[in-house]
């Protein structure tokens, strides 16, 4: 029987049966899939059932479906697929899922983004403004302090001589 394993948040460890022709998955608690998370629509997707083989569908949602990073509107799924609503993730697995390669299913894949190449030198932006070492005044305090004990034990023994 096919599933899905709540992967983080508060359905992490859950299993949920996917023995309904459409499987419901959202914030309402009227869904089969009921996920109480602030990032998920009250209906946010379904998994459509036809025989064996499974089919992820976004109903609209605010924040987007994706399956393995990748934003869809409407997926075939194979076990192990990670589906991520909102902010949660969860994976699709089963003994008997028919996994469709290179139907004309596949092709049914409606990606709504691109993946994007992020450049070697991009850097987020913090609410906090860019971080600084710390260590570095610790060092330089360090070294002159080194170098006024050296100057004065150098004059010590300077004086004590003549």
């Amino acid at each position: 029987m096919a599933v899905l394993i709540g992967m983080s948040s508060s359905v992490k460890g859950k299993k949920f049966d996917l023995d309904q022709a459409e499987t419901y998955v959202g914030r309402q608690s009227q869904n089969h899939v009921p996920i109480d998370d602030p990032s998920i629509s009250s209906r946010h997707c379904s998994v459509v059932r036809d025989g064996r083989k499974f089919t992820l569908v976004d109903l609209g949602s605010t924040n987007g479906t994706r399956v393995n990073g990748v934003k869809v509107t409407k997926s075939p799924l194979k076990p192990k697929d990670i589906i991520q609503v909102g902010g949660v993730e969860l994976m699709f697995d089963g003994q008997d899922v028919e996994i469709v390669v290179g139907s004309s299913d596949t092709s049914k894949i409606e990606t709504m983004a691109e993946p994007v190449s992020i450049p070697e030198n991009f850097h987020t932006a913090s609410p906090f403004g860019n971080r600084r070492d710390s260590r570095k005044p610790w060092v330089i305090a360090a070294v002159v302090l080194l170098v006024l004990v050296i100057v004065a034990l150098g004059y010590f023994l300077i004086t004590m001589m003549y």
